[in-house]
């Protein structure tokens, strides 16, 4: 059986979207595995990693549980044979695995459960995944030398959002494999209304109809007035986020492309407000959170993959074909 191990160079540099893209342009028995939960979502009661969650479904993979089932404690770390465990539970019968690495590639180090050492451990060669950011390119050169002394194959670098030759180019001529590239694709940056509540505690108080808007684009409306107008009239399809009490800022979303409005603070909104979200079909999200706590996490929902969004699915399984030599990385 044949695997490989995705590392990605910085946060959301696309390690999620690689791991899909190779699982389902597999030709076999494709597998996955994320030793470490890290973005979690709930079903069933239970806490689950999303993109354990999203494998899953896609790959018709049971026990979606195992196939992310530790959580990294640095004060009470599992052992390697945890590890080694885990990835012998769900390799079964599959003829290629996936492994996808832990966000920050540092975790583990102090406990002898790196990326490096679990890479070594389950024979797996690496990729690295890295936007095109110039902290993200001086990581991968540390990340070869790193490799290089530990004795550990780095098949190569695939480069997410990029747009141009030029970092390519640069890369290759310093003696780095760039096994592909993967385009920026901005529907990636959507996201349904529905989500919001799945994964932010919150509750509809009016628009129900609306649930299945898609957000485009997402604004705090911590300005004035006056100011958040114009704001509002140059974005599409956005959900706006405010406080409860900001009547104002609320009534301005309903009379510009809104996809919904979220009201933080516990606070209602005004009869006003809530009648014409109801004629509009443009849900009102009421969460306890504090605005920026709001806004952190509905941007956290941006480089989200839901496993009911087919169209997301199908434009990265497409876009990763189309850019990733796979006979390189199969």
């Amino acid at each position: 059986m044949r695997n490989v191990y995705l590392v990605s160079v910085g946060s959301r540099s696309g390690k999620s979207v690689l791991s899909l893209g190779l699982a389902l342009n597999y030709p076999g028995k494709a597998g996955f595995y994320k030793p470490f939960r890290e973005s979690l979502v709930t079903r069933d009661g239970h806490p689950l990693d999303q993109d354990a969650v999203l494998m899953a479904k896609v790959l018709n993979l049971a026990d979606r549980e195992k196939l992310s089932p530790f959580v990294y404690d640095i004060f009470e770390p599992i052992s390697m044979e945890d590890v080694v465990r885990g990835y012998n539970d769900v390799c079964r019968d599959r003829d290629f695995m996936v492994i996808e690495g832990s966000r920050d590639f540092a975790n583990g180090c102090s406990h002898d459960i790196s990326h490096f050492d679990i890479a070594k451990e389950l024979k797996a060669p690496i990729v690295l995944v890295s936007s095109t950011s110039h902290q993200s390119i001086d990581s991968i050169f540390m990340f070869r030398e790193i490799c290089e002394q530990k004795g550990l194959e780095m098949k190569g670098v695939v480069l997410n959002r990029c747009e141009g030759s030029k970092e390519k180019d640069f890369l290759i001529g310093r003696g780095i494999n760039v096994i592909g590239e993967i385009p920026n694709i901005p529907e990636l940056r959507t996201f349904h209304v529905f989500e919001i509540t799945e994964n932010i505690r919150s509750e509809v108080i009016a628009g129900a109809s609306g649930m299945d808007n898609v957000v485009e684009d997402v604004i705090v409306g911590a300005m004035s007035p006056q100011v958040a107008i114009r704001y509002m009239r140059r974005s599409k399809a956005k959900a706006v986020i405010t406080g409860g009490d900001r009547t104002e800022i609320q009534l301005a979303a309903l009379s510009t492309s809104t996809s919904c409005i979220i009201v933080t603070g516990g606070i209602v909104p005004s009869r006003m407000v809530t009648s014409r979200a109801d004629e509009l079909g443009v849900p009102i999200i009421m969460t306890e959170e504090d605005t920026l706590s709001a806004a952190e996490l509905v941007e956290h929902l941006i480089a989200r993959i839901d496993p009911r969004d087919t169209e997301k699915i199908d434009l990265i399984v497409k876009n990763v074909r189309k850019g990733i030599d796979l006979d390189e990385v199969w």
